[in-house]
């Protein structure tokens, strides 16, 4: 549709003192007002630095037992050593080098829990380290103060098998070589 002509106001005789003239028609339709300012090109921001905690994470749970290794040596105490191997064959323990005679070792060796392991212990000249000829050695596993596996009779190795279930539970299984 077309834009009409202004009307414009009629012409009055001027009196004293300034006039104004009249005002021209626009050559056009207004311009709408703006509703939003122009966009303006923007500088990348730059990605904010990380945030650090003000505290620490809680720490995992510790999920290994504290096992104790007590082995009694006999009177060749040179020919004894052990260790206690995963379920697949890795050593997580090992003792052994053991000089004085008749003298009680202990070793704490800290275990994961749900795992199976397995004790071996061994004498080089293959009579054991108890009750024959030279001495009366021993050993034993202790969870807590409660002895899961001892002995001390023996040939060359002996090896026990064991499941560490939890602080209070040890499943084991006994397996003479």
């Amino acid at each position: 549709m077309p834009t009409p002509s202004p009307t414009l106001a009629p012409f009055v005789t001027p009196t004293a003192g300034p006039t104004a003239g009249p005002t021209t028609a626009p050559s056009s339709a207004p311009t709408p007002l703006l509703t939003q300012a122009p966009a303006m090109p923007t500088a990348p921001t730059p990605n904010p630095a990380p945030i650090m905690p003000t505290t620490q994470p809680p720490s995992p749970p510790v999920s290994c037992l504290s096992i104790k290794v007590d082995i009694s040596t006999d009177t060749y105490p040179e020919e004894t050593d052990w260790t206690i191997s995963d379920k697949t064959g890795n050593v997580v323990a090992s003792g052994g080098g053991y000089t004085d005679k008749m003298t009680r070792y202990i070793q704490d060796v800290c275990l994961e829990i749900e795992r199976i392991y397995t004790f071996s212990i061994s004498d080089t000249y293959g009579d054991g380290i108890c009750c024959e000829y030279y001495g009366s050695g021993s050993y034993k596993l202790y969870l807590g103060e409660t002895a899961f596996i001892e002995g001390g009779h023996f040939f060359s190795s002996n090896q026990h098998m064991f499941l560490l279930v939890d602080q209070d539970t040890v499943m084991y299984h006994f397996e003479r070589f």
